[in-house]
């Protein structure tokens, strides 16, 4: 991956959770994606399709990148949190590695001045809001780490293997 060497270390971070959280989820069977930590709370399968969903969200939706065809997969409402409609392990994996693709192409190209480079854009709630390529790769960095511990956690209450907490 490129990009300014200055970033590298969070790149590579990045790189290595994604690789860790689709190890993690890739072998797990149906009935496994829908487990929880405790009930009503979001099961694997959501918690791992939000992140998905988060990075069509903020880097295509609000910061007008190209979505590289990953928006075919989130045309449907509630793709991550339809509980009619859980996904599998191979659902999942196939979304973050198409939007994984979006999230490199960024990684790619964006300098260290465009970080700072405020964007104005509208959200799903209609409000005005603006922000900054830097804050985006903050908040999608932070909502990762924060769902993938959760599934950690998921994992080891089932007894499941897990390298996520690394």
């Amino acid at each position: 991956m490129t990009g300014p060497p200055e970033m590298r270390a969070f790149y590579e971070g990045w790189v290595l959770r994604q690789r860790q959280l689709l190890d993690a989820v890739r072998p797990l069977t149906p009935e496994q994606m829908q487990l929880r930590p405790a009930p009503g709370e979001w099961a694997i399968w959501q918690l791992a399709a939000n992140m998905a969903g988060g990075r069509l969200y903020w880097l295509c939706f609000i910061l007008g990148e190209d979505n590289a065809g990953a928006e075919d997969l989130f045309t449907e409402g509630g793709w991550e949190d339809n509980p009619e409609h859980p996904r599998t392990a191979a659902e999942v994996v196939d979304a973050f590695e198409r939007t994984w693709s979006v999230v490199e192409r960024c990684l790619e190209k964006w300098s260290l001045a465009d970080f700072n480079r405020e964007v104005r854009a509208t959200n799903w709630w209609g409000q005005q809001i603006t922000v900054s390529p830097g804050w985006v790769l903050w908040r999608l960095m932070s909502h990762e780490v924060h769902h993938s511990s959760e599934i950690a956690l998921i994992l080891r209450i089932h007894n499941l293997p897990s390298d996520l907490n690394l």
